[in-house]
């Protein structure tokens, strides 16, 4: 197989061992009023959790930071909430949209929206 460096999913022991991490989510019907992230990325804060975010657009030039609750339901899934549907409505995020979201440390979460047909939106 080729090769590549892909770095081995576990708890992460140190707030910059998480910088960088990258995931994917979709814009899903009901994502409008709050969005799951993985649990891989849950796994990966090692039960720190955080009662709120900050997510910023990607790109260049200086974009608007969103407030963003995290809510934790009883099956330990982490939602994206309060803060999320002014997001979802600012960026016009439709059902089937893909979301990259990379977490900068500090609990800042930087997304790339990508439309239906694969093509990055730029806002």
């Amino acid at each position: 197989m080729g090769g590549g460096h892909h770095r081995q999913l576990r708890s992460a022991t140190s707030e910059s061992e998480l910088e960088g991490f990258e995931f994917i989510t979709i814009i899903l019907e009901n994502s409008s009023s709050r969005q799951r992230l993985p649990d891989t990325f849950m796994k990966m804060l090692d039960d720190r959790r955080p009662q709120n975010v900050k997510l910023r657009q990607a790109g260049s030039g200086l974009h608007r930071l969103w407030d963003v609750e995290v809510v934790f339901d009883t099956d330990r899934h982490m939602y994206l909430c309060h803060g999320w549907e002014q997001f979802v409505r600012s960026y016009d995020l439709r059902n089937g949209y893909f979301l990259v979201l990379g977490y900068d440390g500090n609990a800042m979460l930087t997304v790339k929206v990508f439309n239906t047909v694969m093509c990055r939106m730029r806002y």
